[in-house]
């Protein structure tokens, strides 16, 4: 009775073992296309906030210089907070649109 009592958790830690590792080894969510999809998402994410933030530079630059044309100094100051933060955007946008890229080719795609 013992001996087969044996066995019998012998038999049923193994078939749990091998179903945990067939679960686990399917569900892999590092696989190429994952990371593919992954790469290809940074890629254009970058190049989207990039636009984003060269009209952002821009709007700052117009926002800008109507302030000079009315003598506001608070639009003035505004335009420049808005240029500024539109110029890092376009950086990390590019800087994203790049590892996405560097991924990209680190893969062969």
């Amino acid at each position: 009775m013992k001996k087969n009592t044996v066995i019998i958790f012998i038999v049923v830690a193994l078939a749990a073992g091998g179903l945990i590792g067939y679960s686990l080894k399917s569900n892999n969510s590092f696989s190429a296309d994952y990371l593919s999809g992954s790469a290809a998402m940074m890629r254009d994410n970058g190049s989207s906030m990039m636009q984003m933030g060269q009209m952002m530079a821009s709007g700052g630059q117009m926002m800008r210089s109507k302030g000079q044309q009315y003598n506001d100094s608070e639009m003035m100051q505004r335009g420049r907070e808005l240029e500024d933060n539109g110029q890092m955007m376009n950086t990390k946008g590019n800087e994203m649109m790049g590892r996405g890229s560097n991924m990209m080719q680190m893969m062969g795609r």
